[in-house]
């Protein structure tokens, strides 16, 4: 019989990570900014809310251990079974063995990578010549529209801006975006994406768009989501393609269609307009796929049985190098850099 007390802990929830990063992160900007008075007003809170449960306190604990292990930490989590941990070990340490032909393939995937990074440069050159062009090549871009409105562009984030007396329209070419729009009752403010349009009069919401999807996330205000299998953005006919959300609502929009209105992370949506990043049990493919974005170069992982390693952590958008430290220290990986733009994980 398996002894109870030597069986692993479940890892905590992911609401309860991120409500443990938020708690982490205000007591440590407290020690900055907050009076005595208020420090000691928000520990009070905040051993409240350690122990309304040990669920609770085991995820500040978690994330205890990760911020001592570095400034912005890393960890790995606890593989589905040791055998299958074992496995991954035994492939890196394989791989080593091979490091010459390895590096002369990876050398040659980083030149193709390259050439198509060539593409990017017609953003670029477009933003320097239309104002109404708008390009985030690897910072966040903040930009205040003529009408009063905010935009905020993540990184690798394409959008162009179409205002007239009748409407107000935004078009995410690729990216991600945050929208603080100013009231005008006479002119709506459209997003127009690849697979529907977002409308809105006055109010405040994130919208990612990737290659399979775009994800609608609202904070202020309400919304009306707009599918179209065309991607022009005009009504269907079909009752279930427009959607509206409230506050606190999300939904994605695909070749498909339109998904359920659904509560969403406002932690982890929220963290790129605060200069972090936020990784919760992520495959390390995901996590590399977001370090790209924000550095100027390629960051690949040779072996591609590495994808599946699990990462966790909060980290500065603006640090690539001590992440890579912290994910080289951690996942058993070793880091191998060509040049600052040619980075390959093995």
């Amino acid at each position: 019989m398996t002894d109870r007390h030597n069986m692993p802990l479940e890892p905590v929830s992911e609401q309860l990570f991120d409500e443990a990063v938020i708690w982490h992160t205000r007591l440590r900007e407290a020690n900055d900014v907050a009076s005595a008075d208020e420090q000691e007003e928000l520990i009070a809170q905040f051993e409240k809310w350690k122990t309304l449960s040990t669920d609770n306190e085991r995820a500040y604990a978690e994330v205890e251990q990760l911020w001592g292990r570095l400034a912005l930490p890393v960890k790995r989590q606890a593989r589905s079974s040791g055998d299958q941990q074992s496995r991954t070990r035994q492939v890196v340490r394989e791989k080593r063995g091979y490091m010459r032909p390895v590096m002369a393939v990876a050398m040659a995937a980083c030149l193709l990578l390259f050439v198509g990074l060539g593409q990017n440069f017609y953003p670029t050159v477009m933003a320097m010549f239309d104002e109404n062009f708008l390009h985030a090549e690897h910072s966040v871009l903040t930009k205040s529209l003529s009408d009063g409105s905010e935009i905020k562009l993540n990184a690798e984030t394409t959008v162009s801006v179409d205002f007239d007396e009748n409407t107000r329209r935004v078009n995410l070419v690729s990216g991600e975006a945050w929208f603080d729009v100013a009231h005008d009752a006479q002119r709506p403010f459209v997003v127009h994406t690849k697979f529907g349009n977002v409308t809105a009069l006055g109010t405040a919401f994130n919208i990612r768009s990737d290659a399979e999807r775009v994800k609608v996330s609202l904070e202020q205000g309400k919304v009306a989501v707009n599918w179209s299998a065309d991607g022009a953005g005009k009504n269907t006919g079909d009752d279930n393609a427009t959607v509206t959300l409230v506050a606190g609502e999300a939904t994605t929009l695909s070749s498909r269609g339109i998904g359920e209105s659904t509560r969403f992370d406002r932690v982890a949506t929220t963290a790129w307009r605060k200069g972090k990043m936020v990784f919760y049990q992520a495959p390390l493919s995901d996590v590399l796929d977001v370090l790209n974005t924000y550095h100027d170069g390629r960051i690949v992982a040779v072996n591609p049985e590495l994808n599946d390693l699990s990462v966790s952590g909060v980290f500065r958008t603006d640090d690539i190098e001590q992440v890579l430290d912290a994910i080289e220290g951690t996942l058993s990986v070793r880091v191998v850099r060509l040049t600052n733009y040619m980075i390959f994980i093995m």
